[in-house]
């Protein structure tokens, strides 16, 4: 193995030659310009800062240097600039009042013209493909978010409750498929494919993330020639077959649609729709038309995955590690829900649920890097000139942990969202806190390319968190042979720019045997609506 990656590192050198001509020209350039940079870590020629950053856990990395270095630093990867921001207002200067020059998307080397669409909507660069499916995507979510999603969330959820009990080892995966069968339902009204919907959502992070294809980071080794070059190749296949599957599911779709068959809750259905009202009856369009639509719709499936699933799995860590708030959101919800399971219209008596739920995002944030933004040209602020094409990571875990705005910010605390003199709590307690609005959306991102899912996360999170509790007791393993808890390692993910927690053990048991037969009794009650 050491063979071979020296090996490739020889192959990479001309790559390496290329990337130092480039720096020492930019060197060269900005020599004659404004000495004043902003501070960061000693750089090295060629490398940058690269040979020291880890590819997993980044962001420890990141908040590290900001305590050494202040809330706005900069520092270099082979040629490519960063500027690394951990103050919400600096952040907020920079990536929403110059949204304007700030809303690019890097090149992620190991994801194959991803800027230029139609593939990954959030991933492309600014134009018109990304500004029409950004557009739809914003008016189909709204729409589904005033009906609550047609209560596919509630009806999943008591699926899940029912495998959970009948096979609780396996809550992980159910969990994943959990937030895969509500997407592909909503898009194409086919939830059997949750599993691998989810699947698909977390090999494509794979690709996307530091920690992934290690093109990504020593990026000269993408520009092997293709026979000896393994992840171009895989990404080839990857990319061919995602699309594939989403264009079937389209057309298998849009047969549907013609037959009359295709229900009217479905973003496929909406899609098809406004054909029609645009005049196409017969719903024919051109092959690149369809690979546009497929992938619209096709993305928007994929993120609604990955980017719950994760915080539903740190929950569920959250509420067995910490039994008292785990103890104080059951009284809530027996008190307001009884023997029935929580639904979003119980949504405003259940504040300590929703302070749980948002508590687990700040706690374990699902994208702790944050998303890069890229400067679409160059700018200057506070006298500091940022040149085209840098990148600014406005550090989420860093941003979660800033003691003025988040007191003990390591640690697991509900109640700086319920109780008065917290900085983050809000009034009402009915309304907040939530993921909407409010304290805290810059989980979300910023600007132009803040996230256009707020609302299907609050729905989705807040059953899930609701009804869970609800059911179960949910506890450390004890080893069968010691007796001793199970250890938990809160910080081990599989690293991707959205995170999931690595496998770990829990205990999990119903409440009552009342409250088996109640899980039961829901699960038997969809099994004719859902398929499964």
């Amino acid at each position: 193995m050491e063979g071979l990656a020296l090996l490739l590192l020889y192959l990479a050198v001309p790559g390496l030659l290329v990337s130092a001509i480039q720096q020492i020209l930019s060197w060269r350039k900005s020599s004659s310009g404004s000495g004043k940079k902003f501070p960061g870590p000693k750089l090295f020629p060629v490398v940058g800062r690269v040979h020291d950053l880890p590819r997993f856990s980044m962001w420890l990395k990141f908040t590290e240097w900001a305590q050494i270095h202040g809330p706005i630093y900069q520092t270099r990867m082979l040629d490519q600039d960063f500027i690394i921001v951990t103050d919400e207002e600096i952040a907020r200067e920079l990536l929403v009042k110059r949204g304007h020059i700030y809303s690019g998307r890097p090149q992620i080397r190991s994801l194959i013209k991803h800027k230029e669409g139609p593939a990954y909507s959030a991933l492309m660069d600014r134009h018109d493909i990304w500004q029409a499916q950004r557009k739809w995507t914003h008016a189909a979510m709204m729409e589904a978010y005033k009906h609550h999603f047609y209560g596919h969330v509630e009806r999943e959820m008591k699926r899940y409750l029912g495998l959970l009990l009948l096979d609780p080892a396996r809550f992980l995966d159910y969990t994943r498929e959990y937030c895969g069968r509500v997407m592909s339902r909503l898009a194409w009204d086919d939830a059997t494919q949750g599993k691998a919907n989810g699947d698909s959502a977390d090999t494509t992070l794979h690709c996307m993330s530091v920690s992934g294809p290690i093109t990504n980071t020593m990026t000269p080794l993408w520009h092997l020639p293709s026979f000896i070059n393994p992840w171009y190749n895989f990404e080839i296949k990857r990319e061919r077959e995602q699309r594939a599957w989403w264009l079937n599911n389209f057309r298998l779709a849009k047969d549907r649609m013609k037959r009359g068959e295709l229900p009217n809750d479905t973003w496929a259905y909406r899609y098809f729709e406004q054909l029609k009202r645009e005049g196409n009856e017969s719903l024919d369009q051109k092959e690149e038309q369809e690979v546009f639509a497929s992938c619209m719709i096709g993305f928007l499936n994929l993120v609604g995955v990955v980017t719950i699933s994760g915080p539903l799995k740190f929950y569920l860590m959250a509420m067995a590690l910490h039994p008292e708030w785990q103890k104080k959101a059951q009284e809530e919800i027996d008190r307001v829900c009884g023997d029935r399971m929580p639904t979003m219209q119980d949504y405003a008596d259940l504040p300590t649920v929703r302070a749980c739920l948002k508590e687990t995002v700040r706690w374990r944030s699902g994208v702790p890097l944050g998303v890069p933004h890229q400067a679409e040209r160059d700018d200057e602020y506070r006298g500091v000139k940022i040149k085209k094409g840098t990148i600014i990571l406005a550090c989420e875990w860093a941003l979660n942990r800033v003691p003025k705005q988040y007191p003990d910010g390591d640690n697991f605390r509900p109640e700086r969202w319920l109780e008065p003199g917290w900085p983050t709590y809000q009034e009402p307690l009915t309304r907040y806190p939530n993921f909407r609005e409010g304290n805290a959306m810059h989980t979300f991102g910023w600007g132009r390319r803040t996230c256009l899912g707020q609302n299907i996360v609050d729905d989705e999170t807040f059953v899930f968190g609701a009804a869970t509790l609800w059911a179960f007791n949910l506890a450390q393993k004890r080893c069968p042979r010691t007796g001793e808890l199970v250890p938990i390692d809160t910080q081990a993910t599989n690293s991707h720019v959205i995170l999931e927690p690595l496998p770990y053990h829990l205990d999990i048991k119903p409440r009552s045997d009342e409250r088996a037969a109640q899980i039961l009794e829901g699960y038997r009650g969809v099994l004719g609506e859902l398929k499964l």
